[in-house]
């Protein structure tokens, strides 16, 4: 992004300023929290607009070589659609700050760019141009060249020309929604650098990376929010800037989920409840939200294998 914002008129402090990245921190190795790369986003389409094509200019910078082990898996993964499920699966390896989903319906295969991230909306066309740019280049390199079928279609009115000519393919301006749209019988094309054994070696390091990244911090930014009384998914996914599926992806990397967090938060609740502040069953439920004791204690009881009256157990 800085690197276009330079070739734009736009200078690196100018791109960094209010994000707390120092112009050194980009000549090495640093970790840049999604809050940052949004500010620096921001910077950017501010300073230099919407219609110069930011998005595509950025999208188009990312190789598949600039995602390490995640792009090796889907190089040598053995059919696009191979490819596809596995680089959705590991998604929160990449840089995609929006939501990505595969849809398969009879002859017709989409990609589409899902804006369930709570990005802002003045960032959004900066955010579709650049997931739409980048996946364009990936399907390029691990098919060879792009499909004849395959077409773009952008909800964004046409803010400038040359989006055919950088996507390599026909772009359809005020569609209903963002996508990669090609036949359905693409998705089942060998790929020419498929090779079983690289690509299963290269998921067992995504996974691993994926438990490294997401753990624990995911879990113990959930565990805050829940302290604060918000348990329900779509709340939970809000205030942490993730989408529902991001969140229970997340959370499943790490061996955990939504739900068993919300019961270890309340159980640890009830527990202190009834045994330090000595409160009856019926306000302990009705503190934690039950709607009736008997649903407090049928929950007490698949937590602690007991009830609130014999607990604890001898």
């Amino acid at each position: 992004m800085v690197e276009v914002g330079v070739e734009r008129g736009v200078g690196v402090r100018e791109c960094l300023r209010g994000t707390g990245i120092e112009p050194e921190t980009l000549l090495g190795h640093a970790v840049v929290s999604r809050a940052q790369e949004l500010a620096v986003a921001t910077n950017l389409v501010t300073a230099a607009g919407q219609a110069s094509g930011l998005g595509i200019a950025v999208g188009e910078r990312l190789s598949l070589r600039t995602y390490g082990v995640w792009g090796f898996a889907l190089l040598t993964s053995p059919t696009l659609r191979d490819a596809a499920e596995l680089g959705l699966r590991y998604l929160p390896l990449t840089y995609a700050v929006a939501g990505l989903r595969m849809r398969v319906s009879g002859d017709e295969a989409r990609l589409i760019v899902v804006d369930d991230h709570g990005c802002p909306a003045a960032l959004r066309p900066f955010v579709v141009g650049r997931e739409i740019a980048a996946t364009a280049g990936i399907l390029r390199t691990i098919l060879g060249e792009s499909p004849r079928s395959m077409r773009v279609e952008l909800s964004l009115p046409r803010v400038c020309t040359g989006y055919e000519k950088a996507l390599g393919t026909p772009v359809r301006f005020g569609a209903p929604g963002n996508a990669i749209v090609t036949d359905t019988a693409v998705l089942d094309l060998p790929l020419p650098q498929a090779d079983p054994l690289t690509m299963a070696a290269c998921e067992r390091a995504c996974r691993s990376l994926l438990r490294e990244r997401c753990s624990p911090c995911v879990a113990q930014s959930v565990r805050a929010v829940i302290a604060d009384g918000v348990t329900e998914a779509c709340a939970v996914a809000a205030r942490l800037h993730l989408s529902p599926r991001t969140l229970r992806r997340h959370l499943a990397a790490e061996g955990t989920s939504l739900r068993r967090l919300v019961d270890e938060a309340r159980r640890a609740s009830a527990i202190e409840l009834m045994t330090t502040h000595r409160l009856g069953v019926e306000q302990v439920a009705l503190r934690l939200g039950y709607t009736d004791a008997a649903t407090f204690i049928r929950a007490f009881r698949r937590w602690t294998g007991t009830t609130p009256g014999a607990y604890p157990p001898s």
